[in-house]
């Protein structure tokens, strides 16, 4: 009877703690039954040895702790590495899209190599910046970041001219990291104009990288190639072909990396990489008697939405894109003149308040949760230096950032030069 009541015990455990935290502790207590059973060399095996012989109920427990307890975790045992380093242990982690937790940004900072400042989400529970400069290789000109992708970067060397970059895909999180191989146009004649990270660990741990370049069988045209992962080297997709949008920020949702022109007449189009195609996607439409500029277009736990603005700039709609492609609709309607009251230096009062900057302010990306109510703005206010998170059902607010005495170009950046920090433990 004794030695059936040890066995249920960890099932306790189980029960009763809720919290990560209490999961953390009630593993940290399996791991010292652990080590007074093997010191004491007991014949017959403990509760706490029956828990953790068992792969499928180890693997329960190790999916409910947070990835910063995963990362200590590993370095118990073998076994436990390869339990939690499994690429399907990463797919199972991420069921559902996994929130962002903070912003990287480029820091304006004199030096000669790029580096970044770290803007975290929670004000109450601070952490240490993951980086405040990429040295995961040696690379002479420095690194720089082009894109997140649901936990993973795309980066760069930073040289000018670009045929000689080195591309890679870095983990923040397990501080791992994979160079690319050399293209298949890896030619000056051949200019690259856009490289996109595509990566849903929900469906994959393998990710693919899509680079846009100009066509050399055919002049003005563009030719895209594509990386996997999986598969291994760099190949063409598809022919040339002709678009006018930008491809400087494209953005991986549903399957697709999608580009947009951010001025003018709005344009769009979308690589599909399982059926490697081209097309496109409708665009909100334009007010005839008003100068409208996109101002963000990102991705968030599985919803791509854009933002256009006009006059007045305090007051927007939120548009998201239907997952079926067949329109955009307002899914949150934004009024900030309040927050002139507490932050006046977001007014630049030389100007005429008919000027579209008039207010001075930068949206730096646009968050969604788990729950509709964690939905917020993370907003930059660059003469103060203030980054604030402005939640978009509550409308309320709360600084996530404020330092007065930094350069105040340092927040002047757009969702394009912010880049979400996404804990994963997927490899690369």
């Amino acid at each position: 009877m004794k030695r059936q009541k040890d066995v249920q015990q960890p099932f306790i455990y189980i029960t009763l703690f809720r919290s990560k935290d209490k999961v953390v502790l009630s593993l940290k207590m399996l791991l010292i039954r652990l080590k007074i059973t093997k010191t004491a060399e007991l014949e017959q095996p403990t509760s706490a040895q029956i828990v953790a012989s068992i792969d499928d109920l180890l693997i329960e427990i190790l999916l409910c702790l947070p990835i910063r307890s995963l990362l200590c975790f590993k370095t118990v045992s073998k076994r436990w590495l390869s339990l939690i380093t499994n690429p399907q242990f990463s797919v199972l982690r991420h069921p559902y899209p996994n929130p962002a937790i903070g912003l990287f940004l480029p820091s304006t900072s004199v030096s000669s190599k790029p580096e970044f400042d770290y803007v975290h989400f929670d004000s109450q529970n601070p952490i240490k910046p993951p980086f405040k400069e990429l040295k995961f290789t040696k690379d002479p000109s420095g690194i720089s970041i082009l894109q997140s992708c649901n936990g993973l970067l795309l980066c760069s060397s930073s040289r000018w001219r670009q045929a000689k970059r080195n591309y890679y895909v870095y983990n923040p999180t397990t501080k791992h990291y994979t160079a690319l191989p050399k293209s298949v146009l890896g030619t000056e004649n051949s200019k690259i104009h856009a490289i996109s990270l595509a990566f849903d660990p929900a469906k994959s741990p393998h990710y693919k990288v899509v680079c846009v370049r100009d066509s050399v069988s055919s002049p003005q045209h563009y030719q895209i190639e594509i990386y996997s992962s999986e598969t291994g080297p760099w190949r063409f997709s598809g022919g040339p072909f002709i678009a006018d949008v930008n491809f400087y920020n494209g953005i991986y949702w549903n399957g697709s990396i999608h580009w947009i022109s951010t001025s003018g007449n709005l344009t769009s189009l979308c690589y599909n990489l399982d059926l490697e195609s081209l097309g496109v996607m409708p665009m909100p439409p334009l007010p005839d008697d008003q100068e409208t500029t996109i101002t963000y277009f990102g991705e968030s736990c599985d919803h791509l939405h854009l933002i256009k603005i006009s006059y007045p700039r305090v007051r927007f709609d939120v548009y998201e894109m239907k997952r079926d492609y067949s329109e955009w609709f307002v899914k949150y309607k934004v009024d900030l003149e309040h927050l002139a009251t507490p932050f006046p230096s977001m007014i630049n009062s030389y100007l005429d308040p008919d000027e579209l900057h008039y207010y001075d302010f930068t949206m730096s990306s646009l968050v969604r949760g788990r729950r509709e109510e964690d939905a917020f703005l993370v907003l930059a206010i660059s003469s103060d230096c203030k980054s604030l998170r402005y939640n978009l059902l509550s409308k309320t607010y709360e600084k996530l950032h404020d330092d007065e005495g930094a350069d105040e170009q340092f927040y002047f950046f757009g969702a394009a030069g912010a880049f979400e920090y996404i804990e994963s433990l997927c490899c690369v």
